[in-house]
């Protein structure tokens, strides 16, 4: 149990101490030279002491899509995603709640409600409220090269 314990205690340690060592390395280098260097101190000091999903590349969505017309294409499609998801997932949400009799639009109060569940659905993605776009635009965007901000 000893052994867990400081193991456990290493991993922490490592995490605090490895967002100060990269806010130290990233004022000094250009982005390539960043990359570069994250990928030798993950694989030297944080590999297999520290869970893969701690691990995240700093990304600026904002920054990437004003640089890159490629990347805001992406990402427009990828709230696009996000907006049909939404509107799905309302649509699903809206079939469990049981229709009375008394009060009932009939077709023109089914086709409203589409309608303004489409806008619900394009402004909680827009917000970014959900962070699905986010996500699909990092998974879509990982394998590209980084964004030359003097370009």
């Amino acid at each position: 149990m000893i052994n867990s314990i400081q193991d456990y205690l290493n991993r922490a340690s490592l995490t605090e101490s490895k967002t100060k060592s990269l806010d130290s390395l990233r004022a000094s280098t250009t982005n390539a030279e960043f990359r570069n260097q994250l990928e030798s101190a993950i694989n030297e000091k944080i590999s297999g002491k520290v869970a893969s999903s701690e691990i995240t590349r700093p990304v600026n969505i904002k920054e990437e899509i004003k640089a890159d017309p490629y990347r805001k294409k992406i990402f427009d499609a990828s709230v696009e995603f996000e907006s049909i998801f939404v509107n799905m997932m309302l649509k699903e949400m809206r079939k469990s709640v049981g229709k009375s009799g008394l009060i009932s639009g009939g077709h023109a109060e089914e086709i409203f409600e589409d309608l303004l569940y489409d806008e619900y659905s394009k402004e909680i993605s827009k917000n970014s409220s959900l962070g699905i776009a986010e996500q699909v635009y990092e998974s879509l965007t990982r394998n590209l090269p980084l964004v030359d901000k003097k370009a």
